[in-house]
C-alpha cells in the first residue's frame, strides 16, 4: 500500500514535490475510502488533476521510473538518464532525488534514491519507526559501498563492494534478490512491494495478452462482465470464443488474412505455445497450438439489440472507449480483488463521461484492501457529495516550467460546495490559461 512519494529533479519536477495517500481524519464523508485496519489510515484511491502539460503524467513516470530501478538490474544503463533531469535551468549538477513511502504485510518501509547520469549516488531502505521510534536500517548503499545493521567480513563484504561496483547503475533491491546478500528479510519484502503489489499503466499500455488473460482465469472474465453489467453500455456479457485457423479464415476479412500470412511464416513446434499476437487496428485476436490444432482466440461482444434480440459481435464493432476501458480492466481487478496499488495515465482517454463516472463510482463502492490513483481531465469526477473526498483530489500547475503538486485538502471547503463549479473558476489554480486567438 503507497502511503507517500517524493520526486525533485526528475522531468518537470524541480523542487522537492511529495504526493501522499493520508486523508483528513476530520473530514466525516466517505469513510469507507479510509483504510483504518493499520497503524497508519491510508486513502483507497486519489485523482490528479491538471491542465495539460502541468506534470500529471510525470508524476506517473516518477512511480513507474522508481519502480523500474527497484526491479530491473539494468533499467537505468538502458535508458538515456540525463532526459530525465529537469533541463529548464542553466545547470544542474544535482542528482534526480526519489523517496517512496510503502506498507507490506503491515510493515512500513522508507526506500531513498539518488541517480546521477553515471553511478546511484545514494541509495537507503528503512523499516519506518512511525514517528514513535528512530527508522530502522536495513541498508545504506554509496557508490564506494554498502552499510548493514550487521556487517559481514571477509570475503563475503569484498564480494559485496565488488559487486556494487561492477553494478553502479543497479539497485541494491534488485541486486539482493538475484544474489542474496541481506540477511534481513525486510529487503526481500521491499522488493516483492515493488515487483508485485505496485502496478503502473501508461497511456500507450496495450493488453496483448488480454485474451490469453481472461481465457485462463474465468474471475477476472467475470468481473468483467459486472463492469459491464453496472455501468449498462449495452453489453451483455463479453467472452472468449476459439476456433481453428482454418475454420476463422473462411469468415474474417481481407486485411487480417494479408497480415496473417506475414506472421504465419515462423516455424511452430511446442504444443500450447502462444506463436502470435496481432492487433489490426482494434480487431485483437490470438494463435496458439492447441492438442496440434493451430486455434484463433478472439473476443466477442453480446450485444442487446431491439426487442431483446441479443446478437454477438466481435471488438472491430467496439467504440475506442469500449476498447480503452477493456484493457484497464485488469488493472482494476488487481486494485479491488488483489489489493494492488494501481497507478493510471489518463484513465479517461476515449472514455465518455458518464461511464468514467461510472467505473470510479463502482470501485469507490467497492470492498477492497487496494488502491487506485489516476490522472485525468473529468471534472465531472470533482463530485465530493457522491464521489471523491477533497482529500483525494490532488491538483499540478506549472511555474517557470516547473511543476507543483498540491492537494485539495489544503482548501477549508464545507462539504455542501461543488468543488467541479469552483475549479472551473479557477478558485483551487491548476487550470489552462487560455488566451482568444487573434483572427
Amino acid at each position: 500500500m503507497l502511503l507517500r512519494v517524493i520526486v525533485q529533479n526528475f522531468l518537470s519536477f524541480f523542487e522537492p514535490v511529495q504526493f501522499d495517500m493520508f486523508p483528513n481524519m476530520k473530514k466525516e464523508t466517505f469513510e469507507s475510502h479510509i483504510y483504518r485496519n493499520q497503524q497508519i489510515p491510508v486513502l483507497k484511491q486519489a485523482a490528479l488533476f491538471g491542465p495539460n502539460g502541468s506534470g500529471k503524467s510525470n508524476f506517473v513516470k516518477a512511480v513507474n521510473f522508481i519502480q523500474s530501478i527497484a526491479t530491473q538490474k539494468n533499467f537505468l544503463e538502458k535508458i538515456n538518464i540525463s532526459k530525465y533531469f529537469f533541463r529548464l535551468t542553466e545547470s544542474n549538477n544535482q542528482p534526480i532525488s526519489m523517496a517512496i513511502e510503502f506498507c507490506k504485510d503491515e510493515q512500513y518501509f522508507i526506500y531513498i534514491i539518488d541517480i546521477l547520469p553515471t553511478h546511484i549516488e545514494k541509495e537507503e531502505l528503512y523499516l519506518s519507526g512511525l514517528g514513535k521510534e528512530d527508522n530502522k536500517l536495513v541498508f545504506s548503499r554509496t557508490k564506494e559501498g554498502v552499510s548493514l545493521p550487521k556487517m559481514p567480513e571477509g570475503t563475503l563484504l569484498e564480494a559485496i563492494k565488488k559487486m556494487i561496483l561492477s553494478n553502479p547503475l543497479s539497485s541494491l533491491l534488485v541486486l539482493n534478490n538475484e544474489f542474496p546478500i541481506i540477511e534481513d528479510e525486510l529487503a526481500k519484502t521491499a522488493f516483492q512491494w515493488f515487483n508485485n503489489d505496485l502496478e503502473v499503466v501508461s497511456i500507450n499500455t496495450t493488453a496483448p495478452g488480454l485474451i490469453d488473460l481472461m481465457s485462463r482465469n474465468e474471475e477476472i472474465l467475470q468481473f468483467t462482465n459486472n463492469i459491464f453489467s453496472e455501468i449498462g453500455i449495452g453489453i451483455n456479457k463479453v467472452k472468449v470464443q476459439s476456433e481453428p485457423l482454418d475454420q476463422w479464415l473462411t469468415h474474417t476479412d481481407d486485411n487480417n488474412k494479408s497480415d496473417l500470412t506475414k506472421h504465419l511464416e515462423q516455424s511452430l513446434t511446442k504444443e500450447n505455445e502462444i506463436i502470435t499476437r496481432m492487433q489490426h487496428k482494434k480487431n485483437l485476436f490470438t494463435i496458439s497450438i492447441e492438442d496440434g490444432i493451430k486455434t484463433v482466440k478472439e473476443f466477442i461482444f453480446e450485444q442487446l439489440g431491439k426487442n431483446g434480440y441479443v446478437g454477438e459481435m466481435d471488438i472491430l464493432a467496439q467504440s475506442d472507449g469500449t476498447v480503452r476501458l477493456l484493457t484497464l480492466i485488469p488493472a482494476i481487478y488487481d486494485a479491488i480483488s488483489k489489493g494492488k496499488t494501481v497507478v493510471i495515465d489518463e484513465i479517461d482517454n476515449s472514455i465518455h463521461p458518464k461511464l468514467m463516472y461510472a467505473l470510479i463510482e463502482y470501485y469507490s463502492h467497492a470492498k477492497t484492501s487496494g488502491q487506485l490513483i489516476y490522472t485525468t481531465h473529468e471534472m465531472s469526477l470533482l463530485d465530493q457529495q457522491n464521489l471523491l473526498r477533497p482529500d483525494e483530489i490532488w491538483l499540478t500547475e506549472k511555474k517557470d516550467g516547473a511543476t507543483n503538486m498540491y492537494s485539495l485538502n489544503e482548501f477549508k471547503l464545507h462539504n455542501t460546495i461543488s468543488i467541479e463549479k469552483g475549479y472551473r473558476e479557477g478558485r483551487y489554480g491548476a487550470n489552462p490559461h487560455i488566451e482568444l486567438l487573434d483572427k
